[in-house]
């Protein structure tokens, strides 16, 4: 079996954030939450960026040949990464509802694909060459490309969702 490393350690960082993120939101007092969501723009930009460097990595370094859906969820990915990072930069956080688009469809995506790995008698829209169904990685038997990909794009979407907004603390008397 070939070496996965890298892909042990991304999957590792990823389910520790979400699951510190997940922890500090559910079980903090007010002050840490309250920091916490000041936060959470840089947490879904980096999110949104390591989920794109990754899939640049399997496919540009490791050579794994995207299938049509990992085509679709790089669609979604790709701009979520590039808006989320002009949007932390700007400190706008009025792009909250576009992101959210891109980052629940890249979610649905990645949950179809997904399942069509786990069920692969179905039939599958994807090209010979590049299975729909073929799994590149598995780590701990059961984390694919495709699990990565709805990890993350849901773990965005959560973050998103839970984000203040600025348009919400506006009272009109």
């Amino acid at each position: 079996m070939e070496q996965q490393a890298p892909e042990i350690i991304f999957t590792v960082l990823l389910a520790g954030t979400i699951l510190i993120w997940s922890a500090i939101l559910a079980l903090s007092k007010g002050a840490l939450r309250s920091e916490l969501r000041s936060a959470a723009m840089e947490l879904a930009t980096v999110v949104a960026i390591g989920a794109t460097l990754g899939s640049l990595y399997f496919s540009e370094v490791r050579n794994f040949v995207p299938c049509e859906y990992c085509w679709y969820q790089r669609i979604a990915m790709y701009p979520l990464a590039i808006i989320l990072l002009i949007a932390t930069i700007r400190r706008d956080k009025n792009i909250i509802p576009y992101a959210l688009v891109l980052s629940l469809s890249g979610t649905v995506l990645s949950a179809y694909h997904y399942q069509l790995q786990l069920f692969p008698e179905q039939s599958s829209s994807c090209a010979l060459d590049a299975s729909c169904t073929y799994r590149w990685i598995e780590v701990f038997g059961f984390i694919t490309i495709p699990f990565l990909a709805l990890t993350s794009f849901a773990f965005i979407s959560m973050i998103l969702i839970t984000t203040p907004r600025p348009w919400k603390t506006i009272r009109y008397e």
